[in-house]
């Protein structure tokens, strides 16, 4: 996976900008963060409003002018903005300002009409119709309601063609960048621990596996389509393990294969290699105090001949006209209980409208768009645990915390600035 690279001169500016771990990033400084961006967002749009309205002979001009005023309306409502893209202000804004961030250091970006460095050069040359923070949004939006492209030139007023450009661009920042805590960047993390103490510290002793199955289009030969239909599920379908650890984070994600295959077979072909975790998992001479538990969802028996290093879990199932026992049943429910946390996520995954439905694109946009929905599903989760945060707009998004700033508290804006480091 592409790494973020700053420069340490900038890294000071932007210490604590982007978590050098996920499993270790402070959620007082995300908030933060993005409660800093929005402020400086309202202060802007008030500006670019006076201007628009301000005497302008030029029909061009003041038409440009009045369509940002309108998008950065959209912007200022709340909820509009929680129902358009599933975030609270916080979080969006944070997501603005790694972008932003990410553009300003790559010469490979675009230029934008408004905002970031006007004399900033740009490889490619060419300038965007939408701001920074309205590209970020309409792929959101097109992500979170699973709404079609051209139906985003109402909504955005930009034709299907530049909505499509945008959107391939800012979606694969997110997914590639870091700026996110997705599956693969948490797999990146894992790969780089060298002991099983550092492992345990991360996920905890128990990972829950279980298989996604997205719906995508009819493949136009037979042939294909035979390989990818599921007749489980009754479509064509692509699926994926993932594991969630106990926290709640999803940690792993596999390969995307079609829908036929039992999941035994994947588990054997595609359980990703994640270094000294997976050899953990596999591996025979693990020894039986150092073995993470796995809970499976009951389907693909004889896991424990693939996960041999791990305390594998599964459910009783009900044996041919039998019934279970009253321990088998006290036994699922407790395993139950412990799966929560990756049923959880799968249904917030489910949320976002463009995967909940039949997704409509190649394998890659799909492998993508999975790995961007579980980085926002991740960061959310993380969030939850800032100081005083709560991620509902009615509740107007993030407050300030009971306690005076500390060492895991949010630092005072009046002595440092997120975006400036000043």
């Amino acid at each position: 996976m592409e790494q973020l690279l700053i420069d340490p001169e900038v890294q000071k500016v932007y210490s604590g900008f982007i978590p050098e771990s996920w499993f270790g990033a402070d959620p007082n400084d995300i908030v933060g963060i993005g409660t800093e961006r929005h402020e400086k967002f309202l202060k802007d749009a008030d500006e670019r409003r006076a201007l628009a309205m301000a005497e302008c002979k030029d029909p061009g001009l003041f038409e440009r002018r009045a369509r940002r005023v309108v998008l950065d309306g959209m912007l200022r409502n709340e909820s509009w903005l929680h129902g358009a893209t599933g975030l609270d202000r916080a979080l969006f804004f944070y997501i603005v300002a790694c972008f932003e961030h990410e553009i300003e250091t790559t010469p490979d970006m675009p230029l934008f009409r408004h905002g970031l460095d006007p004399e900033r050069v740009s490889n490619r040359g060419n300038r965007c119709i939408l701001a920074a923070e309205h590209m970020v949004c309409m792929t959101l939006y097109h992500i979170w309601t699973g709404c079609s492209q051209e139906n985003l030139q109402g909504v955005f007023g930009i034709d299907q063609t530049t909505a499509s450009r945008n959107i391939r661009l800012v979606r694969g920042i997110m997914a590639r960048s870091g700026m996110l805590p997705t599956d693969m960047a948490l797999m990146d993390e894992l790969r780089h621990f060298t002991t099983l103490k550092e492992i345990y510290e991360a996920i905890g002793r128990i990972i829950n596996f279980d298989w996604v199955h997205h719906r995508i289009e009819k493949p136009v030969d037979k042939e294909s389509n035979d390989e990818a239909y599921s007749h489980k599920a009754g479509t064509t379908t692509c699926k994926s393990l993932h594991a969630c650890a106990k926290r709640g984070l999803v940690i792993l994600s596999g390969e995307l294969e079609g829908g036929r295959g039992s999941e035994i077979e994947y588990l054997r072909r595609l359980l990703p290699d994640v270094g000294l975790l997976t050899a953990s998992l596999t591996s025979p001479d693990t020894p039986a105090a150092e073995r993470i538990r796995s809970n499976i969802d009951g389907g693909p028996q004889g896991a424990e001949e693939v996960l041999k290093g791990a305390d594998v879990r599964m459910p009783h199932r009900k044996p041919p006209g039998g019934e279970l026992t009253e321990e088998q049943k006290a036994y699922n429910s407790r395993l139950a209980g412990e799966r929560s946390p990756i049923e959880n996520r799968f249904a917030e995954e489910r949320q976002h409208r463009i995967l909940a439905n039949t997704f409509r694109g190649s394998v890659e946009d799909l492998r993508e768009t999975r790995t961007v929905v579980f980085g926002l599903v991740n960061l959310k989760l993380i969030a939850r645990e800032a100081d005083g945060f709560v991620p509902d707009t009615h509740a107007k998004g993030a407050a300030e915390g009971p306690g005076p700033p500390g060492p895991h508290g949010r630092k005072p804006r009046q002595t440092f600035s997120y975006l400036t480091g000043e």
